[in-house]
């Protein structure tokens, strides 16, 4: 499963977001993810555990439409996920084996990773013959993070063995990601970045975004 043409990007800037926490309505988060897509995000995951209805399904549908290259990921609602025309389903860790029956096999799959502090293992993950693989990563948390300050950060050592442990997935580093610490992230083997307080609380997102993305087209 790790490969889907529609990952086929040259780099890979993930906007993570809570759309009911960081934006008062869903007309300013629309405001802000078209922002965000217009200056080099090119894949955005959605983050909101509450039922599934119209209104946001017309959310997603109309910012797909608006940018049918750029990825749209539900985080754990496997139900928006299907019913609107989002690209796949982000999944929590501790709800893989619970979540992953539930989805399609045409969907993008992605998968939030952390290390056992004990073993330097994946949490909950049984063995390499595990399917379905997922198609990415988000892997950390790499550095001291605003947005879950009381997690110790794992560092950049561990990006190549997370990618030969889930067959050659993307990896997008996720923590205190930031337009200056990408390119060591890079070059330490992840594939891209997420990000969320790092973008979203900025007071200048737009300039955030643009050194990001060049950061990642350097690698």
């Amino acid at each position: 499963m790790p490969n889907n043409n529609k990952l086929n990007f040259k780099y890979y800037l993930m906007l993570v977001t809570d759309i009911f926490k960081d934006f008062p309505n869903l007309n300013e988060a629309e405001l802000f993810i078209t922002m965000s897509i217009k200056y080099g995000v090119n894949m955005v995951q959605l983050r909101d555990d509450s039922q599934c209805d119209n209104e946001k399904i017309s959310f997603i549908n109309k910012i797909k439409n608006k940018f049918p290259n750029a990825l749209i990921i539900i985080n754990s609602n496997y139900i928006l996920a299907q019913q609107s025309n989002s690209d796949g389903i982000h999944i929590k860790e501790s709800n893989w084996n619970k979540t992953i029956k539930n989805i399609p096999t045409n969907m993008i799959i992605g998968k939030s990773v952390h290390l056992d502090v004990d073993t330097f293992k994946p949490n909950n993950f049984g063995n390499s013959n595990e399917l379905p693989i997922p198609n990415y990563i988000i892997f950390g948390t790499i550095f001291t993070s605003s947005t879950h300050p009381e997690i110790k950060p794992i560092g950049i050592n561990y990006f190549r063995k997370i990618k030969k442990i889930y067959n050659n997935s993307i990896i997008l580093a996720i923590g205190g990601i930031n337009e200056k610490n990408t390119k060591k992230i890079i070059e330490a083997g992840a594939d891209g970045v997420a990000i969320k307080s790092g973008i979203i609380n900025s007071i200048n997102p737009e300039k955030i975004i643009r050194l990001t993305k060049n950061a990642l087209l350097k690698k």
